[in-house]
Parts: structure tokens; sequence; C-alpha cells
């Protein structure tokens, strides 16, 4: 109808508008005045045609325009019930895994781990979720079986030994089962957090991240782990803070991009933190190593704190890279540390320390005008400090040295106090130092100076004159460096 309503009234218009001005037309013979006017009813009805085509044209992408907006909003529909569906079957999947972990059996608890697994590996804005879920079951109370205890560290207070009772067999198996459950859980977050060489410098496809690419935080605080094995994985926040590591706890290479918080945790067996990177804050305040612990080429971007920390086996800390404040008061090494090539980049406060093995300290860099603070330290065995570079202040007032303290080498670019220092056995004091260094008794700096950014030899005097300087000065030209010469 609105086609045919524009056709006729379009047609007759432009039909009354030709036919006024072809009357108009003055001086023109009747039959060239009928020959206009039927000119002038052909344009018209031609004019009706273009306005009837102009006018279906319209109607008909109005209609498409409907049509379209229809199946849009079909489409949608579709769509969303797509998708309202899709998250209640995840909904539902995931609730029956998070009750299979609840159940009694083992191998249904399995089941369940490996379903809320598929389910991260699918859905990237649930994998945060899953490996919390993970890290929530670790923390569950748990003892681990028996063969598991008897791995541990002698000195770990929840070590088996040998001829420990064995608990009735069904409760120790029971143990054994639950940790199938437990190790299948620590495989499968280790799996999605770690970061394999590609040679295309890609992420493997089982690296996760969250919808938005967040790393992983991983909340572990006080969960019991046998065989923890994190080793080149990549975690955001990391917060181990008291948790109890059985058998060995390999973190080798492993990078933490945000804080990691070990404040109180305990290594009941091996710790291997060889190479591991930690780009946050490193918090290992009151920790216990149980058996041997290996930092050795760790690196620390930020502070690291050790306060009060146990070492009870050999301690590997060599090439280690601590680039700033650096915090070991109060900690203890009761079997040999290894701190060659150590460098420290900012201050370093190892006030109160205690060394109970041999202490190997060669080759130890203070950079810059880093500090080092080892007041009161006590060496029990005997402390290698050969070629240690001090480029800034040396504070050992008090320190005390039980055994050996072998020193050549040493260079004190900055302020250095040994005064206080106590040495009950043999001392190599065979250092280069600046003119304020405060020597212990007995020692005193040569005058002259080498090529060692114009640092001073020291020399043993021991009641007797110094011998003569490198340009053949008199016996008595010494420069004491202090009063306590």
């Amino acid at each position: 109808m609105l086609v045919l309503g524009v056709v006729l009234g379009g047609g007759l218009v432009a039909l009354w508008l030709l036919d006024t001005w072809a009357s108009r037309q003055g001086g023109m013979s009747p039959e060239a005045g009928a020959k206009l006017r039927l000119e002038a009813i052909r344009t018209a009805l031609t004019v009706a045609a273009g306005l009837g085509a102009g006018a279906t044209l319209l109607v008909a992408l109005r209609r498409q325009s409907i049509s379209e907006r229809s199946q849009q909003y079909i489409e949608r529909s579709q769509r969303f019930a797509e998708e309202d569906a899709r998250e209640q079957r995840i909904t539902a999947l995931y609730v029956a895994a998070a009750e299979q972990l609840g159940s009694d059996k083992a191998a249904v608890r399995l089941a369940g781990v490996y379903a809320l697994e598929r389910l991260g590996q699918d859905n990237p804005k649930l994998r945060q979720t899953v490996v919390e879920v993970f890290c929530a079951y670790l923390r569950m109370p748990y003892r681990p079986p028996v063969e598991v205890l008897r791995a541990d560290g002698k000195g770990s207070p929840q070590d088996a030994t040998p001829d420990a009772d064995v608990p009735e067999t069904e409760t120790e198996q029971q143990r054994r089962e639950e940790l199938q459950v437990r190790l299948t859980a620590q495989r499968l977050i280790a799996t999605h957090l770690r970061m394999s060489d590609m040679s295309d410098g890609s992420e493997p496809v089982t690296y996760w991240r969250g919808a938005a690419g967040e790393r992983m935080n991983l909340d572990l605080v006080g969960a019991t782990l046998t065989n923890f094995n994190l080793s080149t994985c990549h975690v955001d926040r990391l917060d181990l803070a008291g948790t109890r590591f059985h058998g060995e706890a390999d973190l080798n290479g492993a990078q933490f991009h945000g804080e990691a918080d070990l404040n109180g945790a305990q290594f009941h067996g091996e710790a291997d933190l060889n190479g591991a990177r930690f780009h946050g804050e490193a918090d290992l305040r009151e920790t216990q190593f149980h058996g041997n612990a290996d930092l050795s080429g760790a690196l620390f971007h930020r502070n690291v704190y050790l306060g009060e920390a146990q070492f009870h086996g050999d301690t590997y800390l060599h090439r280690a890279q601590f680039h700033s404040n650096t915090y070991l008061s109060g900690a203890q090494f009761h079997s040999n540390a290894y701190l060659s090539g150590a460098q420290f980049h900012r201050n370093a406060y190892l006030r109160w320390v205690r060394f109970h093995g041999n202490a190997h300290l060669d080759g130890v860099r203070f950079h810059g005008d880093a500090s080092a603070d080892l007041r009161e330290v006590r060496f029990h065995g005997n402390a290698d400090l050969r070629e240690v570079r001090f480029h800034g202040d040396a504070v050992l007032t008090g320190a005390l040295f039980h055994g050996d303290a072998d020193l050549r080498g040493a260079q004190f670019h900055g302020d250095a106090d040994l005064r206080r220092a106590q040495f009950d056995r043999g001392l190599d004091l065979a250092v280069w130092a600046t003119p304020a260094a405060q020597l212990p008794p007995g020692w005193v700096l040569r005058y002259g100076t080498d090529a060692k950014g114009g640092l001073r030899p020291a020399v043993r005097v021991d009641g007797g004159a110094p011998p003569p300087d490198d340009h053949g000065r008199p016996a008595g030209d010494v420069d004491t460096g202090s009063d306590a010469a």
C-alpha cells in the first residue's frame, strides 16, 4: 500500500506540474500542444515509476534491517543461553570435582584433582581458583608415612629413626594413599607453573596465566609438602610461611616475581634453591634448614631477610647475588658455610651471626658504598676471608675468631674497625686498607702505596721493630692507622 500510494501520488503531482507548464506555452499549434501534453504524461509516468522503485527499495531495506536485528537478537539470545549453560556446566563440574576431594577414598580424591586440573586448563579465568583449591588441600593437616620421615635430616624434630615404631597397618596405608594424592596435586601445580626452555622465547601451552595474563600466586602457609619440586617455575607471589618440607625441596632456577615469604619454614630434608630468582622481597626469617641448603647462584633483587635462620647442614651461598639490603643478623650455621664469591651490592647485616663450622667467605665482594656489619660475629671454626673486598665501611667490632683466621689479600676501601676483634688462634692479616683502618693490636699499616687504589699493606709488629717499607724508610716509619697499635 505504501508503494502504491507513493506511485499514484507522485505521478499525479508530476502530471499536474507538467500539464500546467505545457498549458502556459503560448504560440503553439493544437498538434504541438497535444504532443507536448503527451510528453508530459510520459514524463509523469516515468517519475511515478522511479518513485515506486525508490519506495520499493526503501521498504526492502527496512525489512532487511528488521530481519537482521531480529536475527542478531536471536543469535545474542542463543549466545547468552549457551554461555549461561556453559557457566552452569562448569559450575556443576567444579562442584562435583571439589566434592570428590572430600571423599574418604584416595582414588576418588585423585579423580577430583585431575578433574579440577582439566577445568583450569580449559578455562583461564578459573586457573587461579584451581591453584588455590590445590593449595588449600595441601594445607590440610597431614603426617607423612614413616618411610618419608626416616629420610628426613638427622637434626629434624620429625626425624624417624630406622627402628621407629610403625603405626598400625591401616593407618599407615591411608597415609601412603593420601601421599599419592598430595604428590599429584604438587606435580600438577608445578606442571602449570614451569617455564621450560622454548627456542622462540614463547611460553609452553601448559604454562598457566589468568584471563588477564597474570601469573599464578601460591599460598601454602603451614602446608606439609613431600619432595616438593618447583624447579624452573615462574610464580608471582609465594607464601611458604611455616611450611614443612619433607624429603628434597627443589626450587632450582625458580623465579618469584612478587614477594616470597618463607618465614618460619621448615626444611626437614635437602633444600635446593640453586639459581633461584627472587624479584620481590624474600622473607626467610627463622627458617629451619635441617639438611643441606643449596642457594648457590641465587639472585635476590630486593631485600632478603634471613635473621634467626637455622642452617643445620652444609650451606651453599657461593656466587649468590644480593642486589638490595641483606639481613642475616642472628642466623646460625651449624655446619660448614660456603659463601665464596657472593656479591653484596647494598648493606649487609651479619651481626651476631654464628658460624659453628668452617666459614668460607673467600672472594666475597661488598660493592659500592655498601657497609658490612659483622659486629659480634662468632667464627667457631676456621674463617677463610681471603681476597674479600670491602668497598664500603667494614665493622668487625667484637667479632670472635676461635679458629684460624685467614684474611690474606683482603681489601678495605672504606673505614675498617677491627680494634676489638678477638683472634684466639692463627691470624694472617696481610690485608690492604686505607689509613683510617682500625687494626687489632700487633698490626700496623706501612707507609707508601701501590697499585691497589691508594691502599696500604698491613704488617705484624709483635712488639719488635717493624720492617722497612718498599722505599727503604727507617723501621720506625709506619702508620699505625689507630691508637690501638
